[in-house]
């Protein structure tokens, strides 16, 4: 107990000495005693039990915002600015999702299952917590540009080529003899996949030192990690049904689906917060103009359709910054990503009146 009360008299002088600027070196003396802390407290859980985001938020924690410039003797000669923080460029395809179970001490409800004792990558659980996904719609993780090759001393990049395709029905028609077969345009449609045309969209928060010390080591780390699976499965259903209004969608009706040649199981609905044309049958499910439907707070209408001609591209890399706002070890997270919607069939869409 001694030892521990000279650990934190030590650190507290090492802060007054920092701020009074005293002795230029005295930040890392401050800088090793936080790590020291975060390490002790990290001793709790076995780091086989830590994810790689919670070590990732663990690392940044213990950034500094400057490094040493130093001579053959190791006498410092300049320190040079840089910013305390780290980035990550993560594959959303070898991102584990947290195990996040009830224990004894908290129970938590978290809408992505999880089979127990195996683990679920973050681009399967987008999928499951995506609606548009849900309806039919098709995840398209969208891969880095190459790393190119050197032409005559020149790095050359390839191009790289993406693009969702629909292949519908030929239209066959009756021909008299002697005649010829008329012309038509082959039932074919594809949208191309330009990931760096599209917005950035991110998520910041601040997890302060106060609030990861508040719960067992790791768990709010988890926590972060899943909150952005579900923000990224909701930004890509907002991505796509607001593309979809953008195309000004005519009326719902059963003849014009009929027309295109869909099938009635493959049409779905999503309902949004203005509930129009939605309705709960006798027997509990969701509908609206009779199609099944489900909710999602990414729209105001309603939108009927066949969602599996549609798709949405995600950048196959999402970025993580984690900041060192200050001295006490408190995180500004950021969380990149890139997304586009892709329509190859407008018409495959309509909309639900109230």
């Amino acid at each position: 107990m001694q030892s521990q009360m000279n650990f934190i008299d030590l650190n507290r002088f090492a802060r007054h000495l920092l701020f009074s600027g005293t002795f230029p070196d005295i930040l890392k003396i401050a800088e090793s005693l936080a790590a020291m802390t975060i390490q002790s407290r990290n001793a709790r859980k076995p780091n086989a039990e830590r994810s790689t985001f919670s070590t990732f938020l663990d690392s940044a924690a213990q950034q500094i915002g400057y490094s040493h410039v130093t001579d053959h003797d190791n006498n410092v000669r300049a320190t040079i600015q840089k910013p305390a923080a780290l980035v990550d460029h993560v594959a959303i395809g070898d991102l584990e999702l947290p195990d996040i179970g009830n224990t004894k001490l908290r129970a938590t409800h978290f809408p992505i299952g999880r089979e127990a004792g195996k683990n679920s990558k973050l681009s399967a659980a987008l999928l499951e917590a995506s609606r548009v996904a849900g309806a039919g719609a098709r995840i398209i993780p969208v891969p880095e540009m190459n790393d190119g090759r050197v032409v005559n001393g020149e790095t050359i990049f390839l191009r790289q080529t993406m693009h969702f395709d629909l292949i519908e029905a030929a239209p066959f028609a009756p021909v008299a003899d002697d005649a010829d077969a008329p012309d038509s345009a082959l039932p074919f449609f594809t949208a191309p996949i330009d990931i760096g045309e599209t917005a950035n969209l991110a998520f910041r928060v601040k997890l302060t030192r106060a609030d990861r010390r508040a719960y067992e080591a790791g768990y709010l780390s988890d926590v972060a990690l899943a909150s952005i699976c579900l923000g990224i499965a909701r930004a890509a259903d907002k991505v796509l049904l607001d593309a979809i209004a953008a195309t000004t969608p005519a009326a719902f009706n059963l003849g014009a689906a009929a027309a295109l040649g869909f099938k009635f199981s493959e049409l779905r609905a999503l309902v949004g917060t203005a509930s129009d044309g939605a309705s709960v049958g006798q027997d509990g499910a969701l509908r609206a103009s009779g199609i099944p439907a489900e909710l999602t707070p990414a729209i105001a209408g309603t939108v009927v359709g066949s969602f599996s001609r549609s798709a949405v591209a995600i950048s196959e890399r999402i970025s993580l910054v984690a900041e060192r706002a200050n001295i006490n070890g408190d995180l500004n997270l950021t969380c990149w990503a890139n997304m586009e919607a892709l329509l190859p069939m407008p018409g495959a869409f309509w909309t639900v009146g109230a």
